[in-house]
């Protein structure tokens, strides 16, 4: 053996087409102590002590497979997705916090299944998924600011530390067709408000907006405090509609500056896919979609719903 031999360990690396510290780490697992005839303890390295070691961290270097173990969580997983249209992450989120399985997978894990095809859920059955893709974000240029612009905006609301601050925009069916929806998205507890209006435009908007504010009364003007949009046409005269509320407008081209009130808007395209016409749409229909949102579990929400959150903030505040 070329140890015993008396060769320097960088040479003996270099004979055998190895880096060095490979060699270091060989000869540390395989090194093991050892008792001659004369009861002196040395040091010696035995080839197979060091094969041993290495199989066990082998073994040692990964999870074990929980597909079986966590069968009945699987199942239950992909019923939950596939009728109830939940994402992964809200189905292990409500099984953890309700104690429902001995034993689950995590949620990258579930995903990793998923990808795996070892569940009867697809990534075309993932509602998200499919469309995510890594988009830069960047703030262009004002062309056109019909107000208060979001820069003015108080830090409070910000922050969401204060109820009554809402986001709004339109959500459109088909160009061939005039009517659209109008959604309302408060930034705290993501409530969602949502109506059909005839057509996009400001007469409409303004013409609903009255008629959305004239439901709460006296009330009015500590629910709606502020209220931030984008740049369209339809929202031109939302400062005259609303003078009780601070208005503030978005940059053009930054619809991330609205994200709570664009993420709700892409959970109403489940019900109302885009280049569908809204015409014949039913104030029924948009009604319980509006109500399966704000009840939709939500991890920002400990997997509770806008509702709960709606409840537990406006007591805790008067109580």
């Amino acid at each position: 053996m070329l140890v015993k031999q008396g060769l320097n360990k960088s040479e003996i690396a270099r004979i055998i087409g190895i880096s060095r510290s490979t060699l270091y780490n060989e000869l540390n697992k395989g090194t093991v102590e050892q008792i001659d005839t004369q009861l002196k303890i040395h040091k010696e390295y035995f080839a197979e002590t060091g094969q041993a070691i290495y199989e066990q961290n082998r073994k040692n270097s990964h999870k074990s497979y929980k597909f079986a173990k966590a069968f009945d969580f699987i199942k239950y997983s992909e019923k939950e997705i596939l009728e109830k249209k939940y994402s992964p992450d809200i189905v292990c989120g409500i099984a953890k916090k309700e104690g429902k399985f001995n034993e689950m997978v995590c949620t990258k894990t579930l995903y990793n299944y998923i990808d795996a095809g070892l569940m009867k859920v697809k990534n075309i059955d993932l509602t998200l998924k499919v469309k995510l893709s890594n988009k830069s974000r960047k703030c262009r240029k004002n062309r056109r600011i019909m107000g208060e612009s979001i820069e003015k905006r108080p830090q409070k609301v910000n922050e969401r530390n204060e109820l009554g601050h809402w986001e709004i925009d339109t959500v459109v069916g088909t160009k061939n067709h005039s009517a659209v929806l109008l959604t309302l998205t408060e930034r705290v507890t993501r409530q969602l408000i949502t109506v059909k209006i005839p057509s996009r435009s400001s007469e409409a908007v303004s013409k609903a907006m009255k008629k959305i504010i004239s439901q709460f009364g006296d009330k009015a003007y500590k629910i709606f405090k502020s209220i931030t949009a984008d740049n369209g046409s339809e929202f031109a005269t939302l400062t005259d509609t609303v003078p009780f509320s601070d208005v503030y407008f978005t940059h053009p081209y930054s619809s991330f500056e609205r994200g709570t009130n664009e993420k709700q808007n892409s959970l109403l395209r489940r019900f109302f896919p885009k280049n569908k016409s809204l015409d014949n749409v039913s104030d029924q229909a948009i009604k319980a979609a509006q109500d399966s949102i704000n009840t939709l579990p939500r991890k920002i929400f400990s997997y509770s719903c806008s509702r709960v959150c709606l409840k537990t903030r406006y007591c805790s505040k008067n109580a």
